[in-house]
């Protein structure tokens, strides 16, 4: 063999040492290039992912503004209500401050109202009247009926000054109207000087005949007091009788309470023949009343209607004037 072979054979080793190093370096370019087109890949698509996440990001920071504005227009809307209901609140504390000032004023109205019906009507009428809108007459069996009258008053009111004169008459018969209030009896009304009142027209009165006889001896009283200070005397006479009545309303327009029968009329008669400061009473009036009162025989005297008539005067009783407050 020749002895400069292994040079050829370092040759060839070095030859196939770098065929083997370029088909490497191929390969990994080649791996290289590929890794390269993939990444570029997942480059390009996480773009697009994030454009479109962006794209929805924008769209929901849309939506989000959207709902925000809207949310804004509601709250503004929230507080006009708010302020729009505070305002009705306000109203309606007006209105109610408004319709209790009114009910108030109603009830004083119906209270000054339910006062003056009591004034002219028995308090049992005023009651019906105001229930059921009507009352029927009714008859009283044992009703007791007084007439007053001031003597001289014809000449009177001729002398002195009309107001000065009804002022008086109106004091008076106040008097007269607190006293026959304090026993229970009823005033009917006044006919000029005329007074006219009664009792046993309610239910439950069983005294009727000494409450009368008692308004009647207090009357006296206090008109003498009245006359101790006045610069006028007034005097008065009186007549009581008891027996059956019709009372009831009469008119439409104009309540007017009234009573009917022979025996008012008979009272009439019995103050007509009264004399100054007396009262005078029938005997009926005399058998009722009681041992605690005294009367004082008179002659029968001749009565329109009833002929010779039995009268009997009330004595009065020398009790303290009573205070001219009443």
């Amino acid at each position: 063999m020749d002895e400069n072979w292994w040079p050829a054979a370092i040759l060839f080793f070095l030859a196939g040492a770098a065929l083997s190093w370029l088909l490497s370096r191929g390969i990994a370019y080649r791996h290289r290039q590929k890794d390269g087109g993939e990444t570029l890949a997942e480059l390009r698509q996480q773009k697009y992912s994030l454009a479109e996440s962006s794209l929805q990001l924008l769209e929901k920071n849309e939506l989000l503004n959207d709902k925000t504005r809207e949310l804004k227009d509601k709250q503004l809307l929230l507080e006009t209500n708010r302020t729009l209901l505070e305002q009705q609140k306000f109203k309606l504390a007006e209105v109610n401050q408004k319709l209790f000032e009114l009910n108030e004023e109603l009830e004083q109205e119906k209270e000054k109202s339910e006062k003056l019906l009591l004034n002219i009507l028995p308090p049992h009428v005023a009651d019906a009247l105001k229930k059921y809108g009507c009352t029927e007459p009714e008859l009283f069996e044992n009703a007791v009926v007084m007439f007053t009258d001031f003597v001289g008053f014809t000449e009177m009111s001729s002398q002195v000054p009309p107001r000065e004169l009804i002022g008086e008459l109106n004091e008076l018969f106040t008097g007269f109207d607190n006293i026959i209030e304090k026993h229970g009896c009823e005033r009917i009304k006044t006919i000029g000087d005329a007074y006219l009142a009664i009792d046993g027209i309610k239910p439950g009165r069983d005294h009727a005949v000494t409450a009368m006889l008692d308004s009647a001896l207090d009357i006296i009283t206090y008109l003498k007091a009245y006359n101790a200070a006045a610069v006028r005397q007034w005097r008065i006479r009186i007549g009581i009788h008891t027996g059956s009545v019709v009372g009831g309303v009469v008119g439409i327009k104009k309540y007017i309470y009234d009573i009917f029968g022979d025996t008012v009329n008979t009272a009439a008669r019995l103050e007509q023949h009264s004399e100054a400061m007396k009262i005078n009473v029938s005997d009926t009036i005399r058998q009722t009343a009681g041992e605690r009162y005294h009367f004082i025989p008179r002659s029968k005297l001749e009565v329109k209607g009833k002929g010779q008539f039995p009268m009997f005067f009330l004595e009065s009783a020398p009790d303290p004037a009573p205070d001219r407050g009443l």
